[in-house]
């Protein structure tokens, strides 16, 4: 989509002048507003914003070769099919424990572990991939950002995110504490569908499948031709 205006004189470095400091703002407001969240439901809304965040990040750092455009388009790409996953199984287990504990704030999912140990997982694993812990998609979809970003010399919009990466840490374990350190409110034992099983299951095999092994979606990516020509970064040029 950027093609176009990126090709156009004089237009590429303003865009991407825009564009990055769009991103830092979107990843500065989506952290801050999500930290002192209370509600499961808003904390991931307002992270969803810190996200689209890192996805600018790599959309503001395409640079002037093919090679470097393609390894943004693939960084976009893999990292918008990763947030799907999370997100996905993110919102599962918050809508199985809100029917049971009518209601999706933080604290109704203390002691989740004693209640539903297979959903207690299941929302770690969605959990620590969407704050980057390696060995998950969310890891790796982070370091294609970055790897892009460092390829442009994006240095300042690195260090936001690195800065931002660590207040993600925070109000993502805030659910994993509550999960297992706090004690349960109501301690009626969650059932849990077969189709709601295998679904958790499958979502979450998959965050480990796709950040452990992530070398076919790459390849499969990267095997689409792209033919642009684009303006060398601004900040390269400095």
């Amino acid at each position: 989509m950027l093609q176009p205006f990126l090709a156009a004189p004089g237009a590429g470095e303003k865009i991407l002048m825009v564009l990055a400091v769009i991103a830092g703002a979107t990843l500065i407001y989506g952290n801050l507003a999500a930290l002192p969240q209370d509600n499961f439901k808003r904390l991931l809304a307002y992270s969803s914003i810190a996200h689209a965040g890192y996805l600018l990040i790599a959309v503001a750092s395409v640079s002037g070769s093919p090679e470097g455009f393609g390894s943004s388009r693939v960084a976009v790409a893999y990292y918008l099919a990763g947030y799907l996953l999370m997100t996905l199984l993110s919102f599962l287990v918050m809508i199985v424990v809100a029917n049971h504990s009518r209601g999706d704030d933080i604290a109704h999912f203390n002691g989740l572990a004693k209640r539903s140990p297979f959903l207690a997982f299941g929302l770690l694993v969605a959990m620590l991939s969407l704050a980057g812990v390696p060995f998950t998609v969310g890891f790796f979809g982070k370091f294609l950002v970055f790897a892009t970003a460092v390829q442009a010399h994006n240095y300042g919009l690195i260090g936001i995110g690195i800065v931002t990466v660590g207040a993600g840490f925070y109000y993502y374990l805030r659910v994993v504490a509550a999960m297992y350190w706090q004690e349960p409110g109501d301690e009626t034992v969650i059932k849990v569908a077969p189709l709601t099983k295998f679904t958790v299951g499958i979502l979450a095999l998959f965050i480990f499948i796709f950040g452990i092994f992530p070398q076919p979606i790459l390849k499969s990516l990267k095997g689409v031709p792209i033919e642009t020509r684009v303006v060398t970064h601004p900040v390269a040029q400095k």
